[in-house]
């Protein structure tokens, strides 16, 4: 996806809501919101907008001297999500489809996002997430993967996303882990926003899990350009990639490889950009928190 001129008004916010969790000092807000003024003016509208926001984000950071402001956002979403992750698993292995179930899960938890234009309750999405359906559904294209594949050696790719919601990944992992498949988790390389790092892995007890990588970079995405070879080659090599997240959806949307994506819809772009790809009703994805599971097939038909 392209930055598009909405994109522009959503980094001040950002860059507003950022500087203020990174300094109390009014004249500093001031200053990061006249820096970030000059900075949209040379944006390259051609990337996408999680890659124009690593722009946006090293530059609160310099002008704030605070390389994370959203660190303790980050810790109480860990936490909020670990205090509901005994409940939750056991919610799972009851359930009459486990994976199912888990999937739905994990798409509940990615409404902790704190670069998102709309608020929430998590612990309202969370409890309610039973009753919640996706407005994109491809499970069936997955269960079609999984059987036709050797799920012995199945290999999947798990993109993470935010804080918090890394703990409900890690019982959709466990679940596919328990239909034979090898799972890799990637999470970004340096902290952004309130993404999911190698720190969250460690706090949230997940370093056991399964193999855990890094994407080597700074973006709330995923530019595969700009990714390490590590991750580059664990993309290539998957026969099966589950992104989380609108951030990784804007920046894997036009790439060709065996893409499931994961995610609340959380902006009106995305949600324009999945109706004209799917012609599913505009009033059915209205960008407030829909629930998605798309193969990327079935947005790139062919």
């Amino acid at each position: 996806m392209q930055t598009h001129l909405d994109c522009l008004v959503c980094f001040m916010r950002q860059a507003l809501a950022a500087a203020r969790l990174g300094s109390v000092d009014p004249a500093l807000h001031r200053k990061v919101i006249d820096e970030t003024g000059r900075m949209l003016a040379d944006l390259d509208l051609e990337k996408s907008p999680p890659e124009n926001a690593v722009f946006l984000y090293r530059l609160i950071a310099d002008l704030t001297g605070n390389s994370d402001p959203f660190v303790g956002l980050k810790r109480e979403s860990n936490e909020f999500a670990l205090s509901m992750r005994d409940q939750i698993s056991n919610t799972i292995v009851g359930a009459s489809d486990p994976l199912r179930a888990a999937l739905r899960f994990a798409a509940c938890g990615n409404i902790i996002d704190y670069a998102a234009q709309h608020s929430f309750d998590a612990a309202v999405t969370m409890a309610e997430c039973g009753s919640q359906s996706f407005v994109l559904d491809d499970y069936p294209r997955l269960l079609e993967k999984l059987e036709h594949a050797d799920q012995e050696k199945t290999k999947i790719l798990y993109l993470a996303d935010n804080c918090g919601e890394l703990v409900f990944d890690s019982l959709l992992i466990g679940e596919l882990q328990r239909l034979g498949c090898v799972v890799t988790l990637a999470v970004r390389g340096a902290p952004v926003i309130n993404d999911a790092t190698m720190d969250d892995v460690h706090a949230c007890g997940l370093d056991t899990l399964c193999r855990v990588i890094d994407n080597g970079t700074d973006c709330p995405g995923t530019p595969l350009a700009d990714c390490s070879d590590i991750f580059q080659q664990a993309f290539a090599d998957a026969d099966v990639i589950l992104s989380k997240g609108m951030g990784n959806f804007e920046t894997l949307s036009d790439v060709s490889a065996p893409l499931f994506f994961l995610f609340t819809v959380k902006c009106m772009r995305v949600a324009s950009y999945l109706h004209k790809a799917t012609g599913k009703n505009a009033k059915e994805i209205a960008g407030s928190g829909e629930m998605v599971f798309v193969a990327q097939n079935t947005l790139l038909p062919g």
